[in-house]
């Protein structure tokens, strides 16, 4: 993570319109963390501007002539890899092109105001300046293309490798082992996770009855690489909540069905879990589950037990599964800014179901995973190649 200072965070904006250039500078530039160095109007000129200017942030517009911006990013993490926040607008063509630059190495995405009301330029002013701090804290180096770096050396997890175990991602069986001391925070109980004897490993204590998984920025990119490592057998539903823009979940929901064994789908409000199936929260709104005559249900509206500015929220889906499902919870919390899921996840261990955080040396942000592990609640804390074969081992209780 990038040191903090005094200076503001210097940014890039490349976007043909002369509007958005206008509309963005004068967002940013309210903003006296932020400072706006200059603009340009494709990606060729961004490209030249980013080699002249050396900005920590660049908005990346993604139709442009001359240079696109996925090209455009294709050459930055090629180049330079520089935290870049795609402003895309919500439509087919908009959300497919989204997709593929989180392939190439995109920070984050911010959806495009849909016509220029007042509503839609708050909306994108809080999100954008959050967005834009959040990048600024990112090593470049964990940034490339596919998203997050494959190669993972660890230096102070407080999880190491098996004995004589390489980590790499050519080796998906690789398991991680817990440290019996210098845990910070943990004061996870023991009466809610069981133990192999001879690697020191945890486990649930309990039969998983459903998985749930919590991420936002750095998301996408770690959920293509953890959900196609279920097997096409695999015996409970998995639910997911990935902040993003509304409109996105859906292409990203058929993006992860060409790669998984397993049914992904955007979940429906009402829809029945079945074992199998992942069900991606919708964006813009909150899903819950709910237990109607034995059987797990989605409930999917606007309502939320406590006050959130996520849309979903993690802390929302798993504090319905405390309610509902308690110790036969599995929650996973993967990379992403903040803090949510924190909250639900304390509910969920006090119940004695079990948590997997993501490793620092793995996360595009390591606020979320963080939140988890420094509250002491995290029984697992694994690299992201290695959270999909954690996870089957976990439901399977393959010890």
């Amino acid at each position: 993570m990038r040191q903090a200072t005094n200076s503001p965070i210097t940014v890039l904006i490349v976007d043909d319109s002369p509007f958005m250039r206008l509309t963005l500078q004068k967002i940013l530039s309210q903003d006296p963390e932020i400072k706006v160095l200059d603009s340009a109007r494709d990606g060729r000129e961004g490209i030249e501007k980013l080699q002249a200017l050396n900005p920590q942030v660049i908005t990346m517009d993604v139709e442009m002539p001359v240079m696109n911006g996925l090209q455009a990013l294709d050459e930055i993490m090629r180049w330079k890899p520089t935290p870049v926040i795609i402003l895309s607008a919500v439509t087919t063509e908009g959300t497919e092109a989204t997709m593929k630059a989180f392939d190439y190495g995109a920070f984050d995405v911010v959806a495009k105001p849909s016509g220029g009301a007042g509503a839609d330029l708050q909306a994108l002013a809080r999100d954008l300046n959050e967005k834009v701090k959040g990048a600024a804290q990112v090593d470049p180096a964990r940034l490339s293309k596919k998203g997050i770096i494959s190669r993972m050396t660890i230096k102070s997890s407080p999880y190491t490798a098996s004995q004589n175990t390489a980590i790499n991602s050519s080796q998906p069986s690789t398991r991680l082992q817990p440290q019996t001391t210098g845990i910070k925070g943990n004061t996870t109980s023991q009466s809610s996770i069981g133990k192999n004897t001879s690697t020191g490993m945890a486990y649930p204590k309990y039969p998983v009855e459903i998985v749930a998984i919590g991420t936002s920025t750095g998301g996408p990119s770690a959920l293509q690489k953890v959900l196609p490592q279920l097997p096409a057998n695999f015996p409970v539903p998995v639910v997911v909540a990935q902040h993003m823009p509304p409109g996105f979940t859906g292409p990203l929901a058929q993006r992860l069905n060409g790669l998984c064994p397993l049914n992904v789908r955007e979940g429906v409000h009402g829809e029945l879990l079945k074992a199998g199936t992942i069900y991606i929260a919708p964006a813009g709104k909150q899903l819950q589950i709910v237990r109607r005559g034995g059987q797990l249900q989605l409930h999917i509206g606007d309502e939320a037990p406590i006050p959130t500015l996520y849309h979903p929220s993690v802390d929302v889906m798993f504090l319905s599964l405390a309610k509902e499902v308690g110790k036969g919870t599995l929650g996973v919390v993967m990379t992403g800014m903040g803090n949510d899921g924190q909250k639900g996840m304390r509910e969920i261990k006090a119940l004695d179901g079990f948590a997997i955080a993501e490793a620092e040396e793995t996360c595009v942000v390591y606020g979320m995973p963080r939140s988890i592990v420094d509250a002491g609640l995290a029984d697992r804390v694994v690299p992201v190649s290695e959270i999909g074969n954690v996870i089957v081992d976990c439901v399977l209780k393959k010890e």
